[in-house]
């Protein structure tokens, strides 16, 4: 299956870059001085906090305290799992990163791990990555370099991220300037928040500023947050809107090419088959075409186009 993802959505949105999600190069481990804090501090967990038991407790807990969800993804046989949490774990400065949120250890390659994988896209052990409760991503490290590095993204990530909260979330919505509406909406579906981002782009769609282009785009980011929702039929007239008004022949093309993926999300291989055919039919000298043969190539060979 051809799974749409915040990564494939890119071409529609492109998420901003984060120094913190890039591999870092691979340099000595540094432990940090031990703050004077350290100094005979009876520990009593990792960052002296109460850690959840398991990804639906540390959600809910995080919802009825106002607070994020601190993830620390591992898998067995992690030796720079053992070195991170050796680095982390016995210093005060972790333990103040953890006053607010609900800390959560879990294994990369267990079911509530490979949930959690496929949604933000961690293929690597170990990974920190922090939300709000209902998913809004905050902040992503995949891999460890060593504590400085971390401490340095993690609270320029966060800092950013409560400044862009505050303002996202005091929106009126219905009342936003198209631009203003899609912008917010890149912002929110870069950071997974698939019905913040529906919102808004919706809004940018239909508000009465918006020009052919902004809205044309506003449809296939309306559609890609429907589609990832599982709001199937919607993102099927989202992305119908946004063929029948592309502004030219580019929009139309991208438009035409999301309409292909919904198929494939409702495991309708041939109809996503179907689609690709009619527009490599349509759209002989596309920059895309290549892309396309490929997809019709594994889907005749009754495979999955990813």
């Amino acid at each position: 299956m051809l799974a749409l993802t915040a990564a494939a959505y890119a071409g529609v949105i492109p998420p901003p870059p984060s120094a913190a999600q890039q591999a870092p190069a691979q340099q000595p481990p540094v432990a940090p001085a031990p703050a004077p804090q350290d100094q005979n501090r009876p520990v009593h967990s990792p960052g002296n906090a109460d850690w959840a038991p398991d990804l639906a407790t540390a959600r809910s807990r995080a919802a009825a305290e106002h607070k994020l969800v601190f993830y620390e993804l591992d898998r067995k046989g992690c030796g720079d799992c053992r070195r991170m949490d050796g680095l982390l774990y016995p210093a005060f400065d972790f333990e103040a990163l953890l006053i607010g949120m609900v800390p959560v250890k879990i294994d990369l390659d267990s079911e509530d791990g490979k949930v959690l994988g496929q949604r933000y896209t961690i293929q690597e052990a170990p990974s920190i990555l922090i939300t709000e409760a209902g998913g809004r991503l905050a902040f992503l490290m995949q891999g460890f370099k060593n504590t400085p590095d971390f401490y340095s993204h993690v609270h320029r990530d966060l800092d950013a991220y409560r400044k862009f909260a505050v303002a996202v979330d005091a929106q009126d919505v219905p009342k936003l300037p198209a631009k203003e509406a899609f912008k917010s909406g890149s912002d929110l579906f870069a950071r997974f928040d698939f019905e913040g981002a529906r919102a808004r782009l919706k809004r940018a769609a239909t508000a009465p500023d918006a020009s052919p282009a902004l809205k044309s785009s506003a449809l296939q980011g309306l559609a890609a947050a429907e589609l990832q929702l599982g709001r199937t039929a919607d993102a099927r007239r989202s992305i119908d809107q946004a063929i029948a008004s592309a502004p030219n022949a580019e929009e139309k093309q991208r438009a035409e090419l999301l309409r292909a993926q919904i198929p494939l999300a409702e495991n309708k291989p041939d109809e996503a088959l179907a689609l690709y055919r009619q527009f490599a039919k349509d759209h002989p000298d596309s920059k895309y075409l290549d892309r396309v043969k490929g997809f019709i190539e594994k889907l005749e060979a009754g495979g999955s186009a990813k």
